[in-house]
């Protein structure tokens, strides 16, 4: 924010920037009315007064309702609407105040083209998961839910939290097709198995479930085909893949999530996949452990799928054995084996090593 001239007093009250945004702001602000919501680098007078006496003191707190065909952007108690392409998307961030930051919810590939080039611009951008941003609308108690009071919410929400969120970083086009070819796969698969299941009882349509089946199977090797190729040469997967217990596509999620983000830790790799147990102690009550389940979905998944195939290999089946002997029940037991292949992935992905079995040890 520009600095105010002196000598001029504006009447409001001296308060801190940290105490002027509530959490029903300008609620009933028009969209794309007025003058646009992205901050002017030259001096404009005091801060604007809105309704119910709510005003906020800078315009670089960001929230974006992305859909197929346009963006809510809300910032200041407004929103102003825009098209959802890189022309308008462009347009808008090179109007933005530096050092901005710009909130946004996961949307299958809608929003990548605005955190993106938000990005590129120097802003700082987080990718929110919805989830989280549902359960703040419920804690303000908002009674409605549009785009405009989604992206309110969002900028609401960024201005108090950006601190303790993980920064958006881009993917390259390489990392991005990877990570799509997996999750279209896992769809296909899903897809195959609910076909099976439900269709199979019905004798009078068994031949024509088996050709669309047969058909599936065919596009889910092509698929696999696709990932093999994009990941031909890469040592640090080959590496991976000699865990065991972890194939092809388990190897190949791994090193996409690997190279797509910065882990300090095998902990914060482990929690990414939300396979971090979540306290709940209340008092001198301490509550029973559960996974937080905050990460990556499809990754959790495969990590679990590989956990059972890596049980009947010589290399964890000890350790599996252990955990059962500690009173742990089979899925528990599997859950330790999934964050312990975790754990050895970032180790070799890190340090450039290779698969020791004799390395592995009887504590979780």
């Amino acid at each position: 924010m520009l600095p105010r001239p002196e000598g001029r007093d504006d009447g409001l009250p001296k308060i801190t920037p940290t105490h002027t945004q509530s959490v029903n702001r300008n609620l009933t602000a028009p969209i794309g009315r007025g003058p646009s919501i992205v901050a002017s680098k030259r001096w404009c007078g005091p801060p604007r007064v809105y309704k119910r006496g709510h005003y906020s003191m800078n315009g670089e707190f960001y929230g974006a309702d992305v859909s197929k065909d346009h963006l809510d952007v809300a910032c200041g108690g407004r929103v102003e609407r825009i098209e959802n392409t890189k022309k308008a998307i462009r347009g808008f961030v090179n109007k933005m105040p530096a050092g901005s930051v710009v909130a946004m919810e996961a949307t299958n590939t809608y929003h990548q083209e605005l955190a993106d080039t938000a990005h590129c611009a120097g802003m700082r951008v987080y990718v929110v998961n919805p989830r989280v941003t549902r359960h703040y609308r419920e804690v303000r108690n908002l009674r409605g839910h549009t785009d405009r009071l989604d992206a309110l919410t969002l900028a609401g929400f960024i201005e108090r939290e950006y601190e303790h969120l993980r920064e958006y970083q881009p993917q390259s086009a390489g990392q991005r097709r990877l990570k799509t070819l997996l999750r279209r796969r896992s769809k296909l698969v899903a897809t195959r198995v609910k076909l099976e299941q439900s269709m199979g009882e019905i004798k009078e349509v068994r031949q024509e479930v088996k050709g669309v089946i047969d058909r599936l199977e065919r596009l889910i090797k092509r698929i696999e085909t696709l990932v093999e190729e994009q990941l031909d040469g890469n040592q640090d997967r080959a590496r991976i893949a000699q865990i065991a217990g972890v194939g092809r596509i388990v190897s190949s999620a791994l090193i996409c999530d690997l190279e797509s983000g910065s882990f300090r830790s095998a902990d914060a790799f482990v929690a990414f996949y939300g396979l971090d147990p979540r306290p709940n102690d209340s008092g001198k009550s301490r509550g029973r452990r559960r996974l937080s389940k905050q990460g990556q979905r499809l990754g959790r998944m495969l990590l679990y799928n590989a956990a059972m195939s890596a049980v009947t290999t010589r290399a964890w089946a000890q350790i599996y054995q252990s955990c059962l002997n500690r009173g742990l029940t089979k899925v528990q037991a599997l859950v330790v084996i999934a964050r312990k292949i975790a754990r050895t992935a970032w180790s070799i992905y890190t340090h450039k090593t290779v698969f020791h079995p004799a390395r592995l040890c009887a504590a979780p």
